[in-house]
């Protein structure tokens, strides 16, 4: 984190600052309105020069960059005018603006805030956008330290390793680019990134395949935002795994750019762990301390603003409201008290009132209808009867149309699936196949814990005792669940175990053990998803199943249909 150092200078010169801003901005309107009016553009461009100036002597190089950047585009204007370059240089005019008044009033210049405003501007004038890191500096000489384990995979098997932890890594990528379950998707990619680094062992690849999967570790571990930057930078990484597919040994003896170096160094910069392989890197760079990921957005949501979800409200409401009800009705289902059958009667009317602003006039109009029938109740109404028990079928009905209106709001997924019974909750069954949901997940955690013993006391099959009946239970939660190509893999998984580590006469390889445990870790991300209500897709279950079809067990289609 940077403090401006002549906070004093800035105060001095913030009027005359804000005078030639207002006066950009009005000048920019002008030409907006009028493209004939060019002497406009000229006042502005005199404006950002000047500013640019003043910026430098007060060592802000962010605003200074952006106001150049300014200057050119409205020079660019003069000879040809866009409306995507004059909404740009709105836009930077007012970001600059904030900028300057937090500048004051933090007493620290953050310059990364200023890059999605350059390079919005850089995109409007189609050249090529910075990078995160342009005010970043690191020694990009130093060595990986330390140095990278040598490798247990033969070369010539390396390219069809890569090609399958390729696979692996896309799959994720996939995901991030989709918007689908960020942390699920980056983990799979980490995964990816960290394999090839030990499949590589030492060559000239050896610290960028370091860098870069620590670089996704850390974002991971910091639940990182993931900008258009960052998005870029992880398919860059996907071009590097590429070039070792498809050129072999002559990618492995070179280097990756270091521009690619750099961003992801940024990247673990902006990490406040200080552990592991994050830490590691961070030695061996000496990596300045700066600013965490997480306090960076806080503070670029301070000049951005943010919005919320009205639906989201609304449903959240209508279901807080249901839940009242329901919990009344079940006091005198009990005999516990008299019930004020008119206070049910006004929540009634209350959740159709909501439900018809917003557009289930149809349910409205029965729960409006209901609650006429419930203001006639007296206290003593028979709870046993038909008309009472008509009234908690209604209730759940109406439940059940909120739970379908949240759903309408996020991606489909394996938890909140249709009931084929109407007089289930929706709500509650979601409940329970989270539940089932996390016992899957424990048994596979359980399953990978004993794994790594069986390797780390020289392939005791003690260790694999309590595997089968593990298995079987997790069988039985994704059958309901209704997972059949993730039960598939798991059957699949627990046939190599059974026949290739517990029956065969050969030590398994170090290899063979890292691909059974990315068919289990598939899963467990795959039901990681589900639990963060965050799709992933079926593409982490393809990656689970080119697993375990390496290992010589493939999953049959049939299975999976």
């Amino acid at each position: 984190m940077v403090a401006i150092t002549n906070t004093t200078s800035l105060t001095f010169l913030k009027e005359a600052i804000d005078a030639t801003l207002t006066e950009a901005e009005a000048s920019l309107e002008a030409f907006s309105d009028d493209h004939s009016r060019v002497e406009e553009l000229t006042r502005c461009v005199d404006g950002f020069q000047q500013l640019r100036g003043i910026c430098q002597v007060l060592e802000l190089p962010a605003a200074a960059l952006m106001s150049e950047e300014m200057a050119l585009t409205a020079q660019e204007l003069r000879e040809r005018v866009s409306d995507s370059r004059i909404q740009a240089l709105g836009n930077a005019i007012v970001l600059l603006t904030r900028y300057f008044d937090y500048v004051q009033l933090k007493n620290r210049t953050l310059p990364a805030l200023l890059i999605d405003g350059l390079n919005e501007l850089r995109r409007a004038a189609g050249k090529p956008l910075i990078q995160e890191s342009h005010f970043f500096s690191a020694d990009l000489s130093r060595p990986r330290a330390p140095a990278a384990a040598e490798s247990e995979v033969a070369r010539n098997e390396l390219p069809a390793l890569v090609r399958r932890l390729r696979h692996m890594y896309q799959v994720g990528l996939l995901g991030v680019l989709r918007g689908q379950s960020a942390p699920t998707n980056l983990k799979l990619m980490a995964r990816a990134l960290h394999r090839v680094d030990r499949a590589c062992g030492e060559c000239g690849m050896s610290r960028f395949w370091w860098i870069s999967s620590t670089a996704v570790q850390a974002m991971v571990m910091e639940g990182m935002a993931l900008t258009p930057a960052r998005k870029n930078l992880l398919a860059q990484y996907d071009r590097q795994l590429k070039r070792v597919v498809y050129e072999g040994e002559r990618a492995l003896a070179s280097e990756a750019p270091l521009l690619l170096i750099k961003e992801s160094l940024y990247v673990i910069s902006l990490s406040r762990s200080t552990e592991g392989r994050i830490q590691e890197v961070k030695t061996a760079f000496d990596l300045p301390e700066t600013t965490s990921d997480a306090f960076l957005q806080q503070e670029l949501a301070l000049m951005t603003g943010s919005s919320g979800s009205v639906i989201r409200s609304v449903a959240k409401a209508l279901r807080d409201e249901i839940g009242e009800l329901k919990e009344t009705l079940d006091l005198a289902s009990q005999g516990v008290a008299d019930t004020d059958y008119a206070s049910v009667s006004d929540g009634l009317n209350r959740v159709g009132s909501t439900l018809s602003m917003i557009g289930k006039e149809e349910d409205a109009r029965a729960v409006k209808r209901r609650a006429e029938e419930v203001r006639r109740w007296k206290a003593d109404q028979d709870v046993e009867g038909q008309d009472f028990q008509t009234l908690v079928d209604e209730l759940l009905r109406v439940e059940n149309v909120v739970a379908s209106l949240e759903r309408s709001l996020a991606p489909a997924d394996d938890v909140h699936k249709a009931a084929h019974n109407t007089n289930i909750s929706l709500y509650q069954l979601d409940d329970a196949r989270m539940t089932v949901v996390g016992e899957c997940r424990a048994g596979l955690a359980l399953a990978k814990r004993s794994l790594s013993a069986f390797m780390e006391n020289n392939w005791d099959s003690m260790h694999l005792s309590n595997l089968p009946g593990t298995f079987s239970s997790i069988a039985g939660g994704l059958m309901f669940l209704e997972l059949d190509r993730a039960r598939a893999v798991t059957a699949a998984c627990h046939q190599y175990i059974n026949q290739r580590l517990l029956a065969g006469d050969q030590a398994p390889t170090q290899e063979n053990m890292e691909t059974l445990a990315d068919a289990l870790t598939g899963i467990d991300y795959y039901l990681e998803s589900m639990e963060e209500q965050k799709p992933i897709g079926e593409g982490v279950l393809d990656v689970a199943e080119l697993s375990v079809a390496t290992l010589g067990f493939p999953v049959a289609k049939a299975a999976c249909a």
